[in-house]
């Protein structure tokens, strides 16, 4: 294309106007036309041709020699056979300068390649969906509760459905999974992780059965008839693949359930865990019940109909929102509701992580091409003999330009070949770190786009770094090279002057990689520093459900919980253990507003937390009670309702009161109608958790008494005295013998749960670190090689200082204070550009600014010391030479 462009542009010209160089580009275009081509090969000849050719006819002024005296009249492929071979050959005679270029592009490639591939997969593959472009995710929000994309009610998305022409049809989904227990045929208990979604789901999305049926519309209220859909994977490795699975029976104990269907290898959504999928089963009372219009927690996507774009959905989606607000003051008086492309409702996580990490890459390629750049422009200065007698000989400037380019494009793709190696061992690092995974996305893999990502990488970086110096090289005329070719000349001013430029560059490049890096390490280590509220070491959390086929009344189910926490601390090996809902750090649970007995009734808190726990939770944890008392045994689920709150919420909600005694109500009108709520006694303040992340501040919270508001599945935690994995067995054979048919869920030490609080910093610290250290040994290998050539240059000069009694430490002093204003001018560029780049990286950090002094200052001496080192080393190397020897020499 760019080719056939410039082509119609010259034919455009006179042809008294025509240079001889675009004579010879027509005719090759023409030929090039006949032969016809194609294929990424093709793809890739085309644009190293149109480089050459446009450098060719940019040169063509300066370019007054006949190429048929170094070509002896040979066609265009087979010169460009003699400069390959002879590239090939002048890089195998110089094998350190191919190799220090090679593995600097390689890294720089590597690492662009391995980010790419995530950003592929996260941010520009389409989604395993037909017509994924008609889904967008819809959310409501709530300014009272600080709501900004959160899960809906199912009334309010009925309504949507129903009102905004623009839907062709809208699904529901959680993305909570449920639990299942089957018996296999060998007697174990087998835990199937369970997706409830509409009946229309599958339709939705665009994704048929690979076996059977899916669920039909109605399916999403019928309560009676049982149906699921298997995932291929549990097909197979329960199921051996049997075709006979359609139409069987499956009996999970509390139900029994037909399968109608197996979906597609490799479809799991809404997360790569659900082993199976079932429809609600609503019953159609709920339709109108208040709780289905109050309860936020269906996830929705809706399908475009035919020509609607997203913009006209959402305005007919928000006169819906103001109607229902209207008409449903009670509880959707300040309800909001929007919609974005399902692409990026799922991925808005991790967008900025990765647009973090590919402006990371992008300076370290750049850094790696400068880098080379300079050992080009450095081995150049050896290379003028060579260029003067070339020019001597008759080769005309366009034809050391494109000798040199052909060296260069060797270079990068050799370096190019090994990238894509390092990237494909990046893909499976990231991959098996798995911290930026989302649910419903392709794993993270090489493919044609990103292959394709680094023939254009490695393209772009031999011309950035072959192409300046490959000019700068080839301006030197003859005469002026073999009258400075007697003291092994340097290159003249102007290329030292390049030189030293480029050096600046690397210096601020790498000082930018390397700021980032030390913000998210001082970040890291604060983080690391917080008080999580609870004992991290030595606790374990299990989890499990008690299934309701035997365990049919909530009596059965406290007993059993009862039973097992006393068996588990007649361990020995067991300290304390107790029950809660819902981990801290591992999602949050449900929250509401409330109101306290004699509130007036505009006054109400908002957006409190809940979780269900038992005394022994916070012994187990040693979670500090702060006033009041704790759940005891009269509190039973006869008894009066009683609850505990944490320090936050005493503090935000009742500020300069004593809150132990006070009693609450969930419900925003509980002043006005209290004997329609149910009033709960705040018996006592206990210590904050932190239940998001570390990074964000405890949020109000109320725990319900385990006795009075109960569930079948709870977390176990216990405390022991050593490594908590070494109870497990303990925990798993109190269990079995209490009940052998109940499987265990999960198994987490409060360890990991707390380190998994802060895998997306670690996993961009990581990755930064990494990138912060190659540019600091590309920076050194760029200072050392410069002041090395610098040295080598001086040798006669530093030979004479000798002679005439200069000490050697103070020619080693003058050259690296030479040297290190260089760096200095490149550690000021980079510091200004660091404190304009690290504001990115404020979502990010904790405990610290973007513009840190403290770090900024540490990374800026970390790089001069090591500039500093990279400069002596060569210096003192030269000082140590005979000065009568190197005189000798000259």
């Amino acid at each position: 294309m760019i080719r056939r462009v410039l082509a119609a542009l010259l034919r455009l010209a006179p042809r008294s106007f025509r240079s001889r160089h675009a004579e010879e580009f027509l005719a090759v275009h023409d030929a090039r036309r006949r032969t016809g081509g194609g294929g990424v090969g093709f793809a890739v000849r085309e644009i190293v041709g149109t480089v050459w050719m446009v450098a060719r006819l940019r040169l063509g002024r300066a370019d007054t020699t006949t190429t048929t005296t170094t070509t002896g009249g040979a066609g265009p492929m087979e010169t460009l056979g003699q400069d390959l071979r002879f590239a090939v050959r002048s890089l195998l005679r110089n094998p350190g300068f191919a190799f220090t270029a090679v593995v600097v592009l390689a890294l720089g490639i590597g690492a662009n390649t391995a980010i790419f591939s995530a950003a592929n997969a996260f941010l520009f593959r389409p989604l395993p969906f037909a017509e994924s472009d008609r889904l967008v995710s819809l959310y409501e929000t709530n300014p009272e509760f600080g709501w900004q994309h959160a899960n809906a009610a199912p009334a309010n998305v009925l309504d949507w459905a129903e009102q905004v022409d623009a839907f062709e049809s809208v699904a529901m989904y959680s993305s909570f999974l449920n639990e299942a227990t089957w018996i296999g045929a060998d007697g174990e208990p087998r835990l199937f992780r369970v997706s409830s979604v509409t009946g229309n789901f599958f339709d939705v999305l665009g994704v048929p059965a690979a076996l059977g049926r899916s669920f039909r519309d109605d399916e999403t209220w019928s309560p009676d008839d049982r149906v699921v859909v298997l995932s291929h994977g549990l097909w197979t490795r329960e199921f051996g693949a049997d075709p006979g699975v359609v139409g069987r029976t499956i009996d999970f104990g509390t139900t029994r359930s037909e399968v109608v269907g197996v979906m597609p290898e490799g479809f799991t959504f809404p997360t790569e865990e659900t082993d199976l999928w079932t429809p609600w089963g609503w019953d159609r009372a709920n339709r109108d019940a208040v709780w289905f219009r109050r309860a936020h927690w269906v996830l929705p996507v809706a399908r475009l109909s035919a020509g609607a774009t997203p913009a006209e959905a959402d305005a007919q989606l928000q006169v819906v929102v103001e109607r229902l607000s209207r008409e449903y003051p009670g509880t959707n008086r300040v309800m909001g509701a929007g919609l974005m492309p399902m692409r990026r409702f799922l991925t808005r996580d991790v967008r900025a992580p990765l647009g973090v990490l590919l402006g990371a890459v992008a300076v370290l390629l750049l850094l790696a091409c400068v880098n080379v750049a300079n050992l080009v422009l450095v081995r150049g200065a050896d290379r003028g003999r060579e260029v003067a007698l070339r020019y001597a000989l008759g080769s005309g400037r366009w034809r050391v330009v494109r000798l040199m380019l052909t060296e260069s494009f060797v270079l990068a793709g050799i370096g190019g070949a090994l990238g894509l190696g390092l990237g494909w061992a990046g893909v499976l690092l990231i991959a098996r770190l798995d911290r930026l995974g989302i649910d419903g996305a392709t794993g993270v893999a090489l493919d044609g786009r990103v292959v394709v990502f680094v023939l254009a990488a490695t393209l772009l970086s031999g011309v950035l770094f072959g192409l300046l110096p490959a000019l700068g090289t080839s301006g030197r005329r003859s005469h002026e090279a073999l009258k400075a070719g007697g003291r092994g000349a340097s290159g003249g001013g102007a290329r030292s002057g390049l030189v030293r430029l480029m050096v600046g560059a690397e210096v601020a490049l790498a000082l930018l990689l390397v700021v980032g890096a030390g913000l998210m390490v001082r970040s890291f280590w604060l983080l690391r520093d917080v008080d999580p509220g609870f004992a991290t070491q030595g606790t374990l959390a299990v989890t499990f459900q008690v299934p309701s086929s035997r365990y049919e009344e909530r009596n059965d189910v406290l007993a059993f919980y009862d039973r097992l926490l006393e068996a588990l601390e007649a361990r020995p090996d067991i300290e304390a253990a107790g029950t809660v809902g819902q981990l801290p750090l591992n999602g949050t649970s449900w929250s509401s507003s409330f109101q306290a007995e004699g509130w007036p009734p505009d006054r109400v808190g908002f957006e409190i937390l809940h979780r269900r726990a038992d005394a022994g939770y916070f012994e187990a944890l040693e979670i500090p009670l702060i006033r009041g008392r704790m759940f005891g045994p009269l509190d039973g689920p006869e008894a009066p309702l009683v609850v505990l709150i944490n320090e936050t919420f005493a503090a935000e909600h009742f500020p300069g009161e004593d809150p132990v005694g006070q009693r609450i109500a969930y419900d925003r009108t509980a002043a006005q109608n209290p004997d329609d709520s149910n009033w709960y006694e705040v018996v006592g303040i206990v210590a904050d958790q932190h239940q998001v992340a570390p990074g964000r501040p405890p949020r109000p919270e109320v725990f319900e008494n385990r006795n009075q508001d109960w569930g079948r599945r709870n977390w176990i935690v216990v405390r022991t005295g050593g490594d908590p994995l070494e109870v497990v067995p303990t925990v798993r054979a109190v269990l079995a013998e209490l009940d052998p048919l109940i499987p265990v869920s999960d198994v987490r030490p409060l360890r990991q749960v707390w380190r998994g609080s802060m895998a997306r910093e670690e996993f961009i610290l990581t990755l930064l670190g990494v990138f912060g250290v190659v540019a600091l040994l590309l920076a050194a290998v760029g200072v050392y090689g410069v002041t090395a050539q610098a040295a080598r240059a001086r040798t006669h000069e530093i030979g004479i200082r000798m002679a005439l009694g200069a000490a050697a430490p103070s020619v080693v002093a003058l050259m690296v204070r030479q040297a290190l204003y260089v760096v200095g001018l490149g550690l000021l560029v980079g510091l200004g550009a660091s404190v304009a780049a690290s504001r990115v990286l404020s979502g990010f950090l904790f405990g610290i600014e973007p513009t840190d002094p403290g770090t900024l200052m540490a990374v800026v001496a970390l790089l001069g010391g090591v500039a500093a080192v990279a400069c002596y080393v060569p210096a003192r190397r030269a000082t140590a030479v005979d000065p009568v020897r190197s005189l000798r020499a000259e």
